[in-house]
């Protein structure tokens, strides 16, 4: 793809090759169709600041059958997430750190407005890809778990799930290059 090949222009070493290699599969043969492949490129190329990657995303859904809106909420589910995750890795932090055993009783309710999660644009599975993802970049354990259960209830398969997984890892590691 001439997209990705331009972003690895000046990008020489074994571990650039490696990385370029890694998104290339990922996003011409893995499990995602094209356009699941780009939103989560998009999602997670904005949780990461890549402007390069947030290029080639919507560089990619331009041939993609989503309206500027849907294309905006999955840059934009970065920002929702990145807040969920911080307060949810909080809450189980304290939770499993044992030192207050009164902690799920003082935190039970977040009191954080996430309407948009409700009613998304692209959907509610599509987000949930997008919410899974960015959640596995930013390490959120109770969240991962709680999107994966919500993707596998709805029929999205192990391997779409490890695809955005292995996608989020290969963006985490391009940011790395400086790309």
């Amino acid at each position: 793809m001439e997209a990705i090949d331009a972003l690895f222009e000046h990008q020489t070493t074994t571990i650039a090759c490696d990385l370029k290699l890694n998104l290339s599969r990922l996003l011409e043969e893995g499990a995602l169709d094209p356009g699941e492949a780009a939103l989560a490129l998009l999602a997670l190329a904005t949780s990461v600041e890549s402007s390069s990657l947030t290029n080639l995303a919507r560089t990619l859904l331009v041939s993609q059958p989503y309206s500027p809106e849907q294309t905006q909420e999955a840059a934009e589910s970065a920002a929702i997430m990145g807040m969920l995750n911080i307060y949810y890795r909080f809450r189980s932090m304290v939770k499993d750190g044992g030192a207050n055993s009164q902690a799920e009783e003082d935190y039970k309710s977040a009191g954080l407005r996430m309407t948009s999660l409700a009613r998304p644009n692209l959907g509610k599975v599509q987000f949930e890809m997008l919410a899974f993802a960015v959640s596995v970049l930013n390490g959120c354990q109770s969240c991962i778990c709680s999107h994966e259960q919500v993707l596998k209830e709805n029929g999205v398969t192990v391997e779409k799930i490890h695809d955005l997984a292995k996608l989020a890892a290969v963006v985490k590691g391009i940011k790395g290059l400086g790309v």
